[in-house]
């Protein structure tokens, strides 16, 4: 892995510096609309904060918080 792509926080379950953003996914309400899509004017992306997740083992934190809490509690 290059030196790039490693996160800056390791993962509270394997140690690896490989942790990324993950946005849910979410079930859009208009269907399909091409027109829309031409123009720009697609779904937004959701509200909210983004997960993290760990590309090496898989494990996954529904937020900011539920991550720091994990890497705390297995600190100590």
């Amino acid at each position: 892995m290059e030196a790039a792509e490693r996160s800056r926080e390791v993962c509270p379950e394997c140690g690896g510096h490989s942790l990324e953003l993950i946005y849910f996914p979410s079930i859009d309400v208009k269907g399909v609309s091409p027109y829309d899509e031409l123009i720009g004017m697609g779904d937004l992306r959701p509200e909210g904060s983004p997960g993290i997740g760990c590309r090496l083992c898989g494990a996954t934190w529904p937020d900011l918080d539920a991550f720091r809490e994990a890497a705390k509690s297995n600190r100590g």
